[in-house]
């Protein structure tokens, strides 16, 4: 599959995989912050990222770890909605982190 990242260049389009319905993996452009070490990121379908990591492995778990959070096939408002009127914020926060997750601009 494929999905779209914003960069300051502009949009590029890479090769995505779905190991929840509606959260993706991928990997950044090499020309996209080269020396960063945390290349995989985990984003909503929608484009908005979550979390950075050193792997498509470990950014795969995460995403099986917050899959109970939310709907994440719905809208990005929507999944957002659920996390933090739900009261689940701190818990999506405390799942990525556990599972190596940076802030995505890491």
């Amino acid at each position: 599959m494929k999905h779209t990242v914003s960069t300051s260049a502009g949009p590029v389009t890479v090769d995505a995989t779905e190991p929840i319905p509606g959260l993706h993996v991928y990997e950044v452009p090499h020309e996209v912050s080269p020396l960063s070490t945390y290349r995989w990121v985990l984003a909503h379908h929608e484009g908005r990222a979550l979390a950075s990591f050193t792997s498509s492995e470990s950014a795969s778990r995460a995403a099986e770890a917050v899959a109970p959070l939310a709907d994440w096939s719905r809208n990005a408002m929507t999944a957002a909605n659920e996390i933090s009127l739900g009261g689940k914020a701190e818990r999506l926060y405390v799942l990525l982190t556990e599972h190596g997750g940076q802030h995505p601009n890491a």
